[in-house]
């Protein structure tokens, strides 16, 4: 198959790719809607596992949202949490627009890692993406396609009726390229917001 012919889908990760996602700012808001120190919040949600479950489609958001109030021992809302999610992301314009172009040349899908707080609000938190992707919007808390699992994305491929050969995935994880490696797909390690790295690989798909 020519290189040139070769790509006929390209999946985007979302944080880091076309969205800058700011931890730290998240957690900072967080401490001063709760009134609990962001080193607590990080070691008892995000460095815990307990995100990482939610991520996975192991619990309901009401029980993620209860666990959350239960292990910092402070009332947290559903609309907290948003706000601080929202809070902490900021959208790529130039990355949306390149999505956007290339969604008229293959067929383009997102996957991310997270929850169903963000698929079901998905218009409040990252409002440029339903006219990008439509349905082809992916959490691995709804869907069950882990980014960090070979599986998760043998499991997209066959939703989308792709071929692992003929898909770019782009990342800015080095872990999820690597699975997504093992699992066949051609990739690209979004490094360091790299456009012109970006762009040059494109050209030589003959996508741009």
């Amino acid at each position: 198959m020519c290189i040139r012919d070769r790509i006929k889908a390209v999946l985007f990760d979302m944080d880091g790719v076309l969205y800058a996602y700011d931890f730290e700012n998240r957690l900072n808001l967080l401490e001063t809607a709760l009134d609990v120190p962001a080193e607590t919040i990080r070691a008892e949600i995000f460095k815990s596992g307990f995100e990482d479950n939610y991520d996975d489609g192991q619990m309901t958001t009401d029980d993620y949202i209860a666990g959350i109030s239960k292990r910092l021992g402070v009332d947290v809302t559903l609309r907290q949490w948003i706000a601080a999610r929202k809070w902490a992301m900021a959208p790529e314009p130039a990355m949306i627009d390149l999505a956007r172009d290339l969604s008229a040349r293959v067929e383009v899908a997102l996957l991310t890692n997270n929850g169903p707080i963000l698929y079901e609000n998905v218009a409040q938190m990252a409002p440029e993406l339903p006219a990008v992707f439509g349905e082809h919007f992916y959490c691995s808390g709804v869907h069950g396609f882990n980014k960090e699992r070979v599986d998760g994305f043998v499991g997209l491929l066959e939703k989308m009726s792709w071929s692992a050969e003929t898909t770019l995935f782009i990342d800015d994880n080095p872990t999820y390229i690597a699975r997504a490696e093992e699992a066949g797909l051609v990739t690209h390690h979004f490094a360091d917001e790299d456009m012109a790295g970006l762009k040059e690989r494109l050209t030589s798909f003959g996508l741009l």
